[in-house]
């Protein structure tokens, strides 16, 4: 006797921000409008969602990546590099530069992060310099009973 097994499959939502939201991938025009709307795509998805990120160089000045979502799950593929504004001053008095608020299911795989903090650390080493404190990455934000996953494999360049 066969008995076939029928499991319920999720389907999934792809969004693209180079093709579909027109992204920059040369590293020098602004791309965080298309970042933002690919992430309103995606959270108002009511599928399992895929942020895909092509190679290149994104800039992109901080973002708050919101919920609640729709999407039970959210995937960010990244196969390139986000890159900072050159002007620390753009990063410099806010408290994050990449922020997920009130999110759960959210993976992040891939990617590079170049913040270009030299300018800032040269800054720093003056004492005579009046220098923000420098922004940081929210990647792990608790919720009750759900929680934020992000896999980043961080490259940071100084």
């Amino acid at each position: 006797m066969l008995i076939l097994l029928a499991l319920p499959t999720l389907s999934t939502s792809s969004f693209n921000v180079l093709m579909g939201f027109g992204a920059k991938p040369n590293g020098l025009t602004d791309s965080t409008d298309a970042f933002l709307r690919a992430w309103e795509a995606a959270c108002a998805s009511t599928e399992v969602a895929l942020i895909y990120v092509p190679k290149g160089r994104y800039l992109v000045r901080p973002m708050d990546f919101k919920g609640p979502c729709k999407s039970p799950y959210i995937t960010f593929r990244i196969d390139g590099t986000l890159v900072a504004p050159e002007d620390y001053q753009v990063l410099g008095d806010t408290e994050n530069w990449l922020n997920f608020q009130r999110v759960s299911g959210v993976s992040i795989v891939g990617g590079a992060l170049d913040a270009r903090g030299s300018a800032l650390w040269a800054c720093k080493a003056n004492p005579d310099k009046s220098c923000p404190s420098g922004a940081t990455l929210s990647l792990f934000v608790p919720m009750p009973r759900e929680y934020l996953l992000a896999l980043f494999y961080l490259i940071v360049v100084y």
